[in-house]
This record gives structure tokens, sequence and C-alpha cells, in this order.
């Protein structure tokens, strides 16, 4: 299933505005190519947008209700430095010598690509989300692409090799990329902007220099903002802090200057406004012009531009004199004034009439610039308030186009669910063209998402050249990736047949009309012939996969297969060789350990529209998966899909194996339910619902006894058996009298050594006032059970970081009779000896991204991470460093 999902909620001073994209229910168009299989007839995708963005603000650790400090990753990226520098120092040196001892590695696995991906009308190659893209403008083949998650890759011969060069960074999220080729510096905005329900926000800017060389990262770059609040009080905190860089224009006659545009970056919980919209140390969206950008980054400043000062009765307002908390997400330039007074800016709207748009200025290097609006957005949706600028010269006239998700025109396309619209100004930006008739429609309402766009300018402006992208192209108006040779005036041709859906990013070369470069969800594309054709460039050396998950095969050390965002669910099949397995949205995925030719995936799942749950008796090879839940509405195999009986699922429900030949299958909507026949037939084993409104967010299971069963649901409750009986009970109440905090549970994980132990695992972080344990300890759950915290202390500390990833390993030679615990952060990943009193970031060379699922083959003595952005990774258990704890 493609990603439908945005920035629905605005950050409204504490409200909550849900922002629905459409007015109505919206069908997926039949050539979708992600559509999952077993789907049946039309759903809310509002609803879906709304579901799939509530699910992966929990796996982020954002809960509104419990405001959380937006610098919290970065605090832990310094923990988890000063753990690796004390590790260094302390136990990675022979005793009395000076030799570092061999430490254990992480081996990248890819998918690089992955084969037979779901594209417009065929199957190639896929790699992952690609959100921004650079090109020499003297040498088409010395191109540079941001993924969602994945960091930076360059190319110094036109996509053939990709060279990852961005994995020393506190995030591989990047939203926006600028080329200085006389300093040969690659400036990189962190944080994914494009209005993502799974967009990481960012930590401010990077400078890399030697960009085709050594790559050498200068950052992050987050100067200080000193400034009264609306409440009259002295507040300091990041220009950037919590959001995401949507993008980056220099000025040509002042090396010294940057203007950046910052968005949201960061969604909270079923779209309400993210930690408690706390400004600060949330930092506020709009637009910041950095000086001294060529100095260290202690020494850059940065200046607040007010592109708008109206409020227009939404609490906006949070400084004084009001600058206007809105997303910027589009600058340019006038080419014609090198001195860089002449910006032009898209302010995103919001959902009132005549806010948002177009805005203006002629002094952006003064002491105080002022904005005029010229163009009022028609939208009165902010999901969809959303432009795009692209300008250029002709004649001595400075012309500029705007793509934005302001409502279409034409008979076929005049919607609010066909939104899409081009603009054009003939005058550098002070007035501007009605719509264009040729681009009506062309994100189809997922304009929040999906805009690409690019110009090569003709001899007049009825022969230039556009071009246009959008979500997956239509019968009627929506466009993937499509040309104008009229600017705009009639009609777009599609070129779109082996690229993915969802564009991103489209950029001509400058040196060279005819080559253009796409990111989209499935990766990098290249056209040599002016975007007629277009070449795959996810090859060997491109990995970019968001991963959901992670199952091994009992026997096989290589097969594994995992979920994928928006690029299906994927195995590797003899490492590191991948296939295809199945289309759609993957989800949690498992292998039965007892009979492993049987594998399953859960797809989307939405409460009223379908439980999504697939089946494969033959290894998992593509189109051998049986749909096993229900869609639209009845009963099948267990499931209900009807509201009133299914009260919460969550987007990827949880799944879980028992002991047993076959292994006994559990999955988690509401309830439990769990099928002793191979994922048919399941029967409820827990109340019905165990909380009415609440999803189980994790399932655990002991290996040793099917009867012992832990149960998590996303508001913190945890319930237990220890007999098998179908009424669980409560171990930690919500509210008072709980003992661990109440955050989404991630995972419930059995002591393989001890059917009476079991570990939770919390998505979350810490409250802002003081650290909370992210990993907990139940024991004796045949008498009487105690939880312990084992979150660890001092330098021996988990970070305050979510942990959506857990493993308890029993079968370590080195430890024998001790169960070793890994534990998977939005950071990296932990290990523990000692049961959690001690904590050590385990192994080298894994860039900071975030883990959400992780397994140790049986055959083989690795662990295996599945990563949300750099695809998969593994490192050997047999190099062990640390064997006696931190305190070695």
């Amino acid at each position: 299933m493609r990603i439908r999902f945005g920035k629905l909620g605005l950050l409204l001073g504490g409200l909550s505005l849900l922002l629905i994209v459409g007015a109505q229910a919206l069908m997926y168009e039949q050539n979708d190519p992600d559509l999952p299989p077993g789907h049946s007839g039309p759903f809310d995708e509002g609803a879906y947008l709304q579901a799939r963005q509530a699910f992966t603000a929990l796996l982020r650790g954002n809960d509104p209700s419990r405001p959380a400090d937006p610098n919290a990753r970065t605090k832990a990226i310094a923990v988890l430095d000063e753990q690796v520098a004390a590790l260094h120092d302390r136990l990675l040196r022979s005793p009395g010598t000076n030799e570092v001892l061999a430490g254990a590695a992480w081996t990248e696995l890819g998918p690089n690509p992955i084969p037979l991906g779901q594209t417009q009308t065929t199957r190639v190659a896929v790699s992952g989300r690609i959100s921004a893209i650079e090109i020499d403008p003297t040498d088409p083949n010395k191109v540079y692409v941001g993924a969602a998650q994945g960091g930076v890759y360059r190319s110094l011969d036109g996509g053939t090799t990709w060279v990852p060069i961005f994995d020393g960074a506190q995030t591989l999220a990047i939203g926006a990329l600028n080329l200085d080729p006389v300093n040969g510096w690659l400036w990189v905005g962190t944080g994914e902007a494009n209005g993502s329900a799974d967009s990481y926000a960012g930590v401010g800017l990077y400078r890399i220099e030697n960009i085709n060389t050594t790559a050498d990262l200068v950052g992050p770059i987050n100067p200080i903002r000193n400034y009264i609040d609306n409440n009259s009080v002295p507040q300091s905190g990041g220009f950037f802090t919590g959001r995401s860089v949507s993008s980056i224009v220099r000025v040509p006659n002042d090396p010294n200057t940057l203007f950046v545009g910052i968005a949201g970056g960061v969604i909270g919980l079923g779209a309400n406004p993210p930690f408690g919209n706390t400004l600060p140390p949330l930092a506020m969206r709009g637009m910041v012009r950095l000086s001294n950008v060529t100095m260290s980054p202690g020494a850059i400043t940065g200046t607040r531009l007010a592109v708008s000062t109206t409020d227009t009765g939404l609490g906006l307002c949070f400084d004084t004199p009001c600058t206007v908390n809105r997303s910027v997400n589009s600058l340019v330039l006038d080419p014609q004034d090198p001195s860089g007074n002449t910006l032009i800016a898209w302010l995103n709207g919001t959902n009132v009439a005549g806010d948002g748009g177009i805005y203006r200025s002629t002094n952006a290097m003064s002491g105080s610039p002022t904005f005029t609006q010229t163009l009022i957005t028609t939208s009165t949706s902010a999901s969809n308030g959303r432009g795009e600028l692209r300008t250029y010269v002709r004649g001595g006239v400075t012309e500029i186009y705007a793509a934005s998700g302001e409502p279409s025109t034409g008979t076929l396309c005049n919607s609010v669910s066909n939104a899409g619209a081009l603009r054009r100004s003939d005058d550098g930006g002070v007035a501007w063209s009605a719509k264009l008739q040729g681009g009506g429609g062309f994100c189809a309402g997922q304009c929040f998402y999906n805009i690409g766009f690019d110009v090569v300018p003709g001899a007049a402006t009825a022969t230039d050249t556009l071009f246009l992208g959008g979500n997956v192209r239509s019968a009627n108006c929506a466009k993937l990736q499509s040309t104008s040779l009229d600017g705009g005036a009639t009609v777009f041709v599609n070129h779109d047949d082996t690229t993915h859906a969802d564009t991103h990013v489209i950029k001509v070369a400058p040196s060279n009309s005819n080559i253009l470069y796409r990111g989209d969800d499935g990766g990098v594309w290249k056209s040599t012939d002016g975007g007629l054709t277009w070449l795959n460039q996810n090859n060997t050396t491109l990995r970019a996969t968001q991963f959901q998950s992670i199952a091994v095969h009992p026997t096989d050390p290589d097969i594994t297969i995992g979920g994928t965002q928006d690029n299906g669910t994927n195995s590797m099949v003899t490492g590191p060789v991948w296939a295809h397995a199945d289309d759609g949205d993957g989800g949690f995925a498992m292998i039965d350990q007892s009979t492993p030719a049987t594998m399953y995936h859960t797809y989307f799942n939405q409460a009223g529209t379908q439980i999504g749950w697939a089946r494969s008796l033959t290894g998992g090879a593509f189109g051998t998966w049986s749909f096993l839940g229900c869609s639209g509405s009845g009963t099948n195999n267990g499931f209900a899909c009807s509201a009133a009986t299914t009260t919460a699922v969550n987007f990827y429900a949880p799944t879980a194996l028992g002991p047993g030949t076959p292994n006994t299958v559990y999955f988690g909507t509401d309830r439990l339910l769990r099928s002793s026949t191979s994922g048919t037939a399941n029967v409820i084993v827990s109340q019905a619902p165990l909380v009415s409104g609440v999803a189980v967010s994790a399932i655990g299971i002991s290996q040793l006894d099917d009867n012992y069963r832990a149960v998590g649901n996303n508001n913190g409750a945890l319930w237990f058996t220890t007999t098998g009986s179908s009424v669980l009970t409560s171990i930690d109440p919500v509210g008072a009298g709980s003992m661990i905090p109440d955050f989404y549970i991630a995972r419930a994980v059995f002591n393989p050594l001890d059917k009476n132990t079991v570990y939770i695992s919390l998505g979350n972080y810490g409250d802002g006032t003081s650290a909370t344990a992210h990993v907990w300890r139940i024991s004796n759950l045949n008498t009487t059970p105690v939880l312990t915290a084992i979150n660890g202390s001092g330098g021996g500390a988990l970070p305050d970081v979510p942990v959506n990833a857990f493993v308890a390993d029993g079968n370590d030679p080195v430890f024998p009779g001790t169960t070793v615990l890994y534990a998977g952060t939005d950071i990296g990943v932990y290990q523990s000896v000692d049961g959690g009193l001690n904590w050590v970031p385990f192994g080298s060379g894994l860039p900071r991204v975030a883990v959400f699922d992780m397994a140790i083959p049986p055959a083989k003595r690795v662990l295996r991470i599945a990563t949300h952005g750099r695809g998969m990774w593994e490192i050997s258990l047999a190099d062990v460093i640390f064997k006696d704890g931190f305190n070695n």
C-alpha cells in the first residue's frame, strides 16, 4: 500500500486540527501498483491516513499527551557518543598494552536493490524513498541524493555507482540539498519535510566539504535564537530544533549567507501537536537567514524572517513581534538579483480561506525584511496547502512557475480530491497567471506528500518544457511522471511506465537539459532523452529501504523476511541476495520455526475496513501468498472487520508465534486471537476487547510453554496469563497504581531460559523532567509478579530514546546459563550481559538510524536488525568484546 498520509495536523498552540485529505472517502486507483492483495472495494482513505500516522508516531515516541523534549534524540546521541568513547578507552585494549582488540562490526545486508519492485505498469528494481537531489552545474554525472532516513549518497558516474557520504551524521533523515560547486561543498538540510508520517525531524544543517573526495562533515548547524515570546517572556532555543529543512538557497554575491525554509517534520499521535507544542524548545516553522555560514558551526548566526505576520485567528503567533509559526516549503531567489534581496517564498496555507501562498521580498538581505503576498492560494486545506517554486530568466525577464496543492481546474479534475495546480509569473513573482489547464489535478489530493517539478525554458512560455510528477497516474488527472511541451497550457504526456509511485523530486541537469534525475518512494531514476524514458538507478550500491520488521529461518542462516514501507514484503534468500515476496505496505513478518516453509506477514489494518493478514505455505515466493484476513465487511478466519466488533487495531497489527508443530499463531487487534491451524480458524483468547477502543501493541509468547502469554496495549496497559486462560490478568494498570510508565508497549519478549520472566520495552521518550526506564523485567509470573526497571544507571544506562526492538539470547556460549539482552533503539543497538544493570553500545559502523526489529537466526551466531531507512544489517556474536559488563 502506498503511503497516503501526511502532516494532517496543524501545530496550533496546543490545539489540534485533524484535516483529512479530501471531503469524502476516496477510492484507490485500480492501476495503483501498491494496492495490497486481498483488499476489496473502497475505504475511507482519510481514516487510513490517520491510522498510519498514529502508528508511526507511536514507534517514534511522539505522544502529545506526554510532552517530551524535542532535543531528546540529540541528547541521546550525545550519551551514545560518550559511551562509545568510554568503551574505546576502557574496554578495547589488551591488559597492559596499547593494542586495540578486534571488535565486531556491523555488515550491511541490503536489499540493494529489491528486485521486481512495485512500479507503475511493470516490475523493476527499487530501493526506498528519495527526498532530495542535487546535480553539479557543469557535470551531470556528478549527482547527490538524499533519502528519507538513509542519508546522502554521491555518484560521480551518473548513478552507476553510489557512495554513502553522510553516515557519521546525527541523523540520516534528509529534507533538502544545495550544492556550492565553487567551494566544493554540499549543504544538507536534515529532517524530511514532505509531510509523511514517518518523516523524521532533523538536527539542523550540515556542510559537507570536499564533496567529491573525502566528504568531510561539518555540523550539525543549529544556531540559537533569543527572542521574546507572546507572553513577554524571554526565550532561547535552536532555530531548527525538532523541525525539518525544506529548502536551502545560496546568495550569489554573498557566500556567507543562506536562506533556509523550515517545515514541520514532527507529527504527533493521531495528528495532535507533538511535544505539547512547547515553543521553545521546539523551534518555530518558517524561514531563517543564516550568516557567517563559511565559518565553524558555533560562529554561524541566524535571523528569523517574518514571511507573514497574519495570525488568521488560529493562534499562530508565538513570538513578539509575531513571525507566524507556519511551514515554508519552497524558496527561490530572483536570478537577476545576485544581491539576494529579491526572494520569493511559498508559505503553506491553513484551513482559512485566503491564507497562505506566495510571498515576495525585495529587501531580504536587510535588517528588517518585508514580504508582500502576491498570490493567495485557493486551497482551504492545510494538507494540500504546500507548493514548489522554480525560476529562470528569459529575455531579461524572470519567469517563475509554482506547482501546488491548490484545487484543480477543468471538467475532470475540479475537486478537492483531485487537487494540484500550476501557475506562472512573467514578472518575477509580482503577478500570477490563472491555473494552467494542463496541470490540473496532478497530485490528486496527496500534494502534501507528492510534488516533483522542474522546468526547461524555451524561446517563449508556449515552448517551455515542464516535468511534473505527483502520486500515481490515473485515467483522469493524477500524474506520476509527465511532460508538457507548451508550458502547461494544455495536456501533459505521461512517461512513467517504469517509475515508482509517489514523486518527491525531479531535477534537470543544468548543463544538459536531456538529462534528468527523479526521486520517489522506489528510489532514483534517470532520463537521458529529456524525460521520454527512465533508467533505473537503484543498483547494488544504493541502500535506502525502510523496514518495519524481520523474521529468520530456523535452519537456513540466510533466509530472512521483512515488511517495508511502500515496497512490499521482501526476503533475503541467499545472503545477501534478495527477492520480492509480496506487494503492499509490509508490516510484521514471521517464519514458522517448526515448519519453515510456512511464512506470514501483515498488510495495513483499519477497524471497519481491513484486517490484513497473509500466509505462504511454500517458502514465501512471490505469488504464493493467501489473504487470511477480512476486507470490507464480514468475518473470515475469526477476524471481524466491523468497527462495531473490532473497536481498534494498529495500522500494523502485532503478531507472534508460540511453540508447537506447527507453531501456534497470535494476532492482536483490540483483543488477542490464536490459531493452532497455521493462521486459519482464529479463536479469541482474551477479553473482547481488552480495552475498548485501544489497540494491542505487543504480544509475547513463551517458547517453553504456549500457555504463558503477555500482551501490551498502546496506552501502556499490560496483561498476562500462565495457564492459557482466555481471561487475561492485568499486571500493570493504566493510571493510578501503574509502575511501568503508561507509554506505548513496543515489545514483550519472554526469557528463553525462564518462562516466568518477560521483558517489556517502551517506544517513548521521557516526560521532559526525568529519565524514564525504557526496559523492564517482570519476574515470578507464576506467583507474585515482580516489576523491575532494567534501564541501567550512570554510564551504563540506556539513553532516553524509544526501544522498538528487543532480543533475549539464551544461547551465548560465552555466558552459559545467562540471558544476554539486546535493545534496538532509535539511534542504534545496545547490549547487556548482566540482566540490564549495565548497557553498552553494541558494534561499530552502524549509522544513527532507527532500528524497528531484530532477531538472532538459530542457524547462525549473528544479530540481524531491520532499520527504517538503511535496510537490514547483521553483526557477529562470536567476536565478544564485553565479558563482564560495562564496569569491566
